[in-house]
């Protein structure tokens, strides 16, 4: 388990500079960003769909609002769209951080620990509540990125992790779409209403399950 929160602890920390970095230099204006997906829109909702994707993906390297980004999907988009799209989205970017600790996770993690028996002892960690995590892994800026590399690395089966993560990204992108959409530019109150509480029961879950591990 040490050796696993090692791992988790130094993935965090580089996901986080990327948020620095970007804050820092003021790389992803907000103002900019809606400006962007709106001129999107109006060429065709195809191309803002697109839009929307890149963003979320991009949020593997340089971290991304992800919640913002879905409720601008939703107020954009539509419930039904803007849903899909971020559901798509965050699905493709769970599945390129599990590709990613697969592949390149293994090779580094060999050269830290020699002994074969400290790799299965930390497929044994995360295994204990691989499903739990994934599922909700969307409760704070850096864990969803942070735990489906953590699964690749963890050599976790694909349809495993792709069940896991698929419970908590759809219906997560779903609600959230649906709180943009109920909302305008004179009335915010339903996107934050619904990003306040989808925060909250996130927490709360997330909470029980770092009892649960204690």
């Amino acid at each position: 388990m040490r050796d696993l929160l090692r791992i988790a602890l130094i993935l965090g920390l580089a996901f986080a500079s990327t948020f620095l970095v970007v804050q820092g230099l003021g790389l992803l204006p907000e103002k900019g960003v809606i400006r962007w997906l709106e001129g999107l829109r109006d060429i065709h909702p195809l191309w803002l769909m697109s839009g929307v994707i890149a963003l979320l993906l991009l949020d593997l390297l340089i971290a991304v609002p992800t919640m913002t980004t879905i409720l601008l999907a939703g107020w954009l988009l539509g419930p039904v769209l803007g849903g899909l799209t971020g559901a798509v989205g965050l699905m493709l970017m769970g599945a390129l951080g599990y590709t990613t600790g697969r592949l390149a996770g293994r090779p580094i993690l060999r050269r830290l620990f020699k002994d074969p028996a400290r790799l299965t002892e930390i497929e044994t960690a995360f295994a204990r509540n691989d499903l739990l995590t994934l599922a909700i892994c969307q409760a704070l800026p850096i864990l969803p990125e942070l735990s489906a590399t953590l699964a690749g690395i963890a050599r976790m089966h694909p349809a495993r992790f792709a069940l896991g993560y698929a419970a908590g990204s759809i219906p997560f992108a779903f609600i959230l779409a649906s709180g943009g959409a109920a909302s305008s530019p004179d009335d915010l109150r339903p996107a934050i209403l619904t990003a306040i509480a989808v925060t909250a029961t996130l927490l709360l879950l997330w909470r029980l399950l770092s009892q649960n591990r204690r």
